[in-house]
C-alpha cells in the first residue's frame, strides 16, 4: 500500500512514568511513508512529541499490545485510535495464541527458529508447569471431548511454553502451518506441517496446541499473560544460574539459534520469560555494574532496545556446575575477543559488540538468586 506524507495510522498508548507513579496517555500517530511518528498527550490535550523520526522504528513495530522506545521511555501500544487504523493494520498484525506442549519443549530452539521463519513475530513467551486446575480452565470450550484427560495428563507431565504470536491472518494461518490436529494424518495430506514434522503420531502428543479463532486466542493469552491467577515460570535456584537474552539478538532472529544452541550443549531451560525492561527496571537489575564497566550507560540501553528473554539454566545432569559452565560457555563480554581465543561461545557466535554481546550471564554464584528472583517474581508479579 502506497502513503503520501500526510496518511498517518493512530493507536492508542501508554507510558508510565515511574518517577511520578503516573500513566500518560497518548494518541500515537505513525506516519507510514517516512517512518515517523508523533505522541498526543489525551489528557493536557496537547502535542506531547512533534513528529520525528526515530532510529530502528519500522511498520512492523506497530501493532497492538508491542511496546516500542522513545526518548528513553517504553511506550505500549494499547489499541487502535480509529477505524481506518484497524482496518489497514488489524489482519496483518493480528494476534494468535499457541502452547509448545511438554513433549516437544525439549526442541524449543529449533521450534522458534521455525515459527519466525514462517513469519510470525513473538510479543509475548513464556515457560509454565501447568497443574490439573489450570489445564481444565484452559480447556473449558473442549469439555466434552473424549481426549481430555489424555490431554491433561500429558500437559501436567512438564513444562509447556506459552506463545503470542504476530502476524498477517495470524489466527488462521497457524492453523494452516500447523497441519490437521493428527500428525499421522499431517505426514500424508501435509508434510511441511509442523504437526507432521514434530509431532509424536497421536492428537494428544502432536506438540502444539493452537487457539481456534480470534476469541480464543484473546481468552488463552488473557489466561497467560494477564491477571495475578495466571500460571507463573517456575524457578528451582538449585544449582542454576540466570542468563538474559538481550534485544538486540531477539530483534535480528537469533532467539532460535540461541536457545537451541543452549539445549543441545550440556544445559536445559528450567525457566523462561519474555520481558520488556524498563529504563528504571534494567537500572535496578544492573546495579552492581555501575562504577566496574567503563560505560555504563551502553550497557543498560543494550538490555531496554526491545524485548529480552530471562532464562533459568540447569545442567542435564545434576553433577554440573551449572553457573561455572555455563558462564564458560557464554564466554568472554567482549564477542571480538571470543571469537580470536573461544569462537564456539556463545557471545563469539551471536554477539555484536561488548555490549550488544548476546547474552548476559550471572558472574558471581552469589548473585542466581537475586537475578532469577528480580525477573521471574518481582516482574512477573
Amino acid at each position: 500500500m502506497e502513503y503520501d506524507y500526510n496518511d498517518k495510522l493512530a493507536f492508542y498508548a501508554e507510558w508510565y512514568d515511574e518517577e511520578t507513579s503516573h500513566e500518560k496517555k497518548f494518541i500515537l500517530n505513525y506516519f507510514p511513508s517516512d517512518s515517523t511518528l508523533e505522541l498526543f498527550d489525551r489528557e493536557l490535550n496537547r502535542i506531547y512529541l512533534r513528529r520525528t523520526k526515530l532510529d530502528n522504528l519500522q511498520m512492523d513495530d506497530m501493532f497492538v499490545g508491542n511496546t516500542i522506545r522513545i526518548y528513553g521511555r517504553q511506550v505500549k501500544i494499547t489499541a487502535y485510535g480509529d477505524t481506518r487504523t484497524e482496518r489497514i493494520v488489524g489482519k496483518t498484525k493480528e494476534h494468535t495464541f499457541t502452547i509448545i506442549k511438554p513433549s516437544l519443549v525439549p526442541k524449543l530452539g529449533e521450534v522458534v527458529s521455525e515459527i519466525q521463519r514462517r513469519g510470525f513475530q513473538i510479543c509475548k513467551m513464556k515457560m509454565c508447569t501447568l497443574t490439573n486446575k489450570e489445564v481444565l480452565d484452559l480447556y473449558e470450550p473442549y469439555k466434552g471431548d473424549n481426549l481430555l484427560p489424555f490431554l491433561l495428563e500429558h500437559l501436567v507431565s512438564g513444562p509447556v511454553v506459552a506463545l503470542e504470536l504476530v502476524g498477517s491472518n495470524a489466527v488462521s494461518r497457524w492453523l494452516e502451518e500447523l497441519g490437521p490436529e493428527d500428525p499421522l494424518e499431517g505426514k500424508r495430506t501435509a508434510p511441511q506441517s509442523l504437526r507432521a514434522l514434530y509431532g509424536n503420531d497421536s492428537r494428544v502428543e502432536n506438540g502444539f496446541h493452537a487457539a481456534k479463532d480470534p476469541e480464543n486466542a484473546r481468552r488463552e493469552a488473557n489466561f497467560f499473560f494477564k491477571g495475578e491467577h495466571s500460571p507463573q515460570a517456575p524457578v528451582r535456584v538449585r544449582n542454576s544460574t540466570c542468563c538474559v537474552i538481550k534485544p538486540h539478538a531477539i530483534l535480528q532472529g537469533k532467539l532460535g539459534p540461541i536457545l537451541q544452541t543452549i539445549t543441545e550443549a550440556k544445559f536445559r531451560i528450567t525457566a523462561l520469560l519474555m520481558y520488556y525492561l524498563s529504563s528504571k527496571a534494567a537500572d535496578e537489575f544492573l546495579q552492581v555494574y555501575k562504577g566496574v564497566v567503563s560505560d555504563y550507560h551502553a550497557l543498560l540501553l543494550s538490555f531496554v532496545d526491545g524485548p529480552c528473554v530471562a532464562l533459568e539454566i540447569c545442567g542435564q545432569t545434576d553433577d554440573l556446575d551449572a553457573h561455572l559452565d555455563f558462564r564458560s560457555f557464554c564466554g568472554p563480554s567482549d564477542p571480538d575477543i571470543g571469537r580470536q581465543i573461544r569462537p564456539a561461545t556463545l557471545r563469539a557466535r551471536f554477539g555484536c559488540d561488548k555490549y550488544k554481546n548476546a547474552v548476559h550471564c550471572t558472574d558471581l554464584p552469589e548473585d542466581t538468586a537475586l537475578e532469577l528472583e528480580y525477573f521471574f517474581k518481582i516482574l512477573d508479579a
